[in-house]
């Protein structure tokens, strides 16, 4: 008997080319501040502050320094992977 399926999301076709043309501008943006400290706001509204320590054609790896904070300490530094289409935001922090 033969699977059925229901697509129950599906983007906009016209929508494809922007996502990938925002995703290579986030991309090259954030190749020109590698080992740089900045500030990340994304779509949703958070920010984040740390060093960009990596980039792919995804993601951005941004390393936060230990906190405390929601209910939690860290003692140790973490890295952060952010998806580069979600990024609103990057700004170059200048100590």
């Amino acid at each position: 008997m033969p699977v059925q399926t229901r697509v129950v999301y599906q983007v906009n076709p016209s929508m494809v080319n922007a996502l990938k043309t925002i995703r290579e501008q986030a991309y090259n943006a954030s190749r020109g501040v590698i080992n740089q400290r900045v500030r990340i706001q994304t779509v949703d509204g958070q920010i984040y502050e740390g060093v960009v320590v990596n980039v792919d054609r995804r993601h951005v790896y941004l390393t936060v320094p230990a906190m405390q904070g929601y209910g939690r300490q860290w003692d140790e530094d973490l890295i952060l992977t952010l998806v580069l289409y979600e990024l609103l935001v990057i700004t170059l922090l200048y100590i």
